[in-house]
């Protein structure tokens, strides 16, 4: 999995039944991990140097995970190797006595906000949709053929 400093999943591949979270079409770039997978709870680390592993429960079953952060020239990324449990003793890290629990996709996993923050912010917030920058990175950009070459058209 490669993932954004915002939870968004950037690539990701799966062929151990890890619930990657996907949209209606199934597909999976773009979509929030869970927060309590190794890909995004890196990032609450104060020593980013240093590889971040991780057992994690899910209803498909417990994964370890290693985690390794990294900044590009506009934001954070994590890029993350997991396996199922039984795999796990053939990694370096696999000692390690981190665990959480996911139970996504249940919205009340990490979707949700603890209901006394809820209220707290209820009348100072407001939803806001943003589309990930990837979502528009396959359209062209620049001049079109047949169209006046001065009408530059940029997505």
């Amino acid at each position: 999995i490669r993932a954004g400093d915002d939870g968004a999943l950037y690539h990701g591949y799966e062929n151990d039944g890890v619930p990657l979270p996907a949209d209606t079409t199934g597909s999976i770039e773009g979509q929030l991990l869970c927060r309590q997978w190794a890909a995004r709870a890196a990032f609450t680390r104060r020593n980013r140097a240093t590889v971040f592993d991780q057992y994690t429960d899910t209803p498909a079953g417990t994964y370890w995970c290693s985690t390794q952060t990294g900044t590009s020239t506009d934001s954070e990324f994590s890029i993350t190797l997991g396996v199922p449990f039984v795999h796990a003793k053939w990694f370096r890290g696999r000692e390690t006595a981190r665990r959480a629990q996911s139970t996504c996709p249940d919205e009340q996993c990490c979707r949700r906000p603890d209901p006394a923050l809820a209220e707290r912010w209820r009348d100072r917030s407001w939803p806001s949709a943003k589309m990930h920058a990837h979502v528009l990175s396959p359209l062209p950009s620049g001049t079109f053929p047949g169209v006046d070459d001065t009408e530059v058209y940029n997505f």
